[in-house]
């Protein structure tokens, strides 16, 4: 009896265990980062991009993330970047416009992409309002093994307070109408904090969430726009992650890595990395 009861129990946690492991899932890490543009100042001030490419690449590659949303990656930058990262394949429609989206060449199959502009003519290349600029939101369409889900990655206009707003109504349309039932999440610099009209309009989607919010753990010690200095504090959040509501979060925080030059500790750029870890929900198999 007592060898019988020993095979029994040993039987029951072999199929535990086995049920654990089936049960498993794969994780993924997301960042989304605005690794800032070169400017003349940024080279007086000891931040040139030729000093900043080297340690943004050494913070993705050390991260290993599988999707990195990334804002103000110039086509000169992209070049600078992907021998440094060729795990990667970036995706762009127009590399005169700056919004790439790095996945894992591995990992992911590209099944579609798209872009719509933040203005009054979204379908064509256009900016409206007080924006000093052409905005827009590049989207994928990505497939893991048999489950597909959508990237949106945008930068808003820094200079026009309107044109944040009605870009965040362009993207209250467009997100639920390109995703439809699809899983998806929505990143970027949005220039605007938590509790902003832009924010809270991205908040008013039907079943999204703010990452932060929904994670099961969140660390921020800093929040992500730096001014390029380490020993500053910022009190602005302006990058954002939403997630589609069915998307289990499991991290989510704000890395504030730097690097040394020689003479100082600096930040790669005026933004720092957000970062998630997530889960694709079974929900969103075909």
């Amino acid at each position: 009896m007592k060898h019988f009861s020993a095979f029994l129990l040993g039987c029951l946690l072999l199929v535990e265990v086995g049920t654990s492991y089936a049960q498993k899932v794969e994780k993924i890490s997301f960042a989304s980062w605005n690794i800032r543009w070169q400017s003349e100042s940024d080279i007086e001030n000891g931040n040139a991009w030729k000093k900043r490419f080297e340690p943004i690449a050494n913070v993705i590659r050390f991260y290993d993330f599988d999707i990195v949303a990334m804002q103000e990656g110039s086509a000169s930058k992209r070049d600078d970047l992907a021998p440094l990262l060729n795990d990667y394949v970036f995706i762009e429609i127009d590399s005169t416009e700056h919004n790439p989206i790095l996945i894992k060449k591995d990992m992911f199959k590209l099944l579609d992409k798209g872009k719509f502009y933040l203005s009054e003519t979204p379908e064509k290349k256009s900016k409206s309002w007080d924006s000093k600029h052409n905005r827009f939101c590049l989207w994928a369409k990505l497939q893991k093994d048999s489950t597909q889900f959508f990237v949106f990655n945008t930068h808003f206009d820094y200079h026009g307070k309107t044109a944040r707003t009605e870009g965040a109504k362009v993207m209250y349309q467009w997100i639920p109408s390109i995703a439809a039932n699809t899983p998806y999440i929505a990143a970027g610099d949005f220039n605007s904090v938590e509790g902003s009209v832009p924010y809270e309009i991205l908040m008013s989607i039907p079943g999204i969430k703010d990452a932060k919010d929904v994670a099961q753990f969140t660390h921020i010690v800093k929040k992500s726009y730096n001014y390029f200095d380490p020993y500053r504090n910022s009190k602005w959040d302006l990058d954002h992650v939403f997630v589609d509501s069915r998307i289990p979060v499991y991290r989510y925080g704000v890395l504030n890595e730097m690097y040394f030059d020689g003479d100082s500790y600096r930040y790669p750029s005026d933004h720092s990395p957000i970062m998630m870890v997530f889960e694709l929900p079974a929900a969103s198999q075909p």
